[in-house]
């Protein structure tokens, strides 16, 4: 079997399955050691008989990528949490065949819901508390016009246009920033260690003092 090109396009054009969900059982974030990429799975489990009714995904990753999470979210609904401990990657082949340049990707993907079924057995994840949306993170912006010193951490906000948007001081750890428009955004002193800021336009942005360890750029 060759992949099917059309397919991939449609599952990219309409992302399938990929959104936030604010009502998820369990947040688990996985970053693709071999390619930087970040993936978030949110996982929503029938505590009354350990199904999961629902599955999305976020990822800054590319098409493969977000294939791979789309077969891979679309598998796990309806399976119990021990089917989906055990997972493999053939699992997510039988759904869509991968090129063999791109097997990586879903054993990738295997790997971030085996870890999302295992923060869920151990009550780890993304703690609710830092679950912050787009939409939390905007209607802020909109009220007090500026986004200083918010704790915006693993925030998504990737495309949007931030430009010129006061963000001193702000905690963007691990945020997703990939293709913002930050042109000219005073990012002085924030935050941004682990954040994906690859394709983000950052021209005359304000820097200084910015934490940017393992940022991706």
């Amino acid at each position: 079997m060759s992949m099917n090109f059309e397919r991939f396009k449609a599952i990219n054009d309409e992302r399938m399955n990929y959104r936030e969900m604010e009502d998820a059982t369990v947040v688990s974030a996985y970053r693709n050691t071999g390619c930087g990429d970040g993936y978030r799975l949110y996982l929503k489990i029938d505590e009354a008989t350990g199904n999961i009714s629902d599955a999305t995904y976020t990822t800054t990753g590319c098409g493969f990528g977000l294939v791979a999470l789309a077969m891979a979210t679309e598998w796990a609904r309806g399976k119990s949490v021990e089917q989906a401990e055990q997972v493999t990657a053939e699992d997510l082949e039988s759904m869509f065949e991968f090129p063999e340049r791109r097997k990586n990707y879903p054993q990738s993907a295997v790997e971030a819901l085996r870890k999302a079924v295992a923060d869920y057995r151990n009550g780890t994840g993304i703690k609710p508390e830092d679950r912050i949306t787009r939409a939390y993170a905007m209607e802020q912006l909109k009220a007090n016009g500026h986004l200083r010193g918010e704790k915006l951490t693993q925030v998504i906000l990737e495309n949007e246009d931030l430009s010129g948007v006061d963000f001193e001081g702000a905690d963007l750890g691990h945020a997703f920033l990939t293709g913002c428009n930050l042109e000219g955004a005073n990012l002085r002193g924030a935050r941004l260690r682990g954040a994906f800021l690859n394709n983000a336009n950052l021209k005359n942005a304000d820097l200084r003092e910015a934490d940017l360890r393992w940022a991706k750029l």
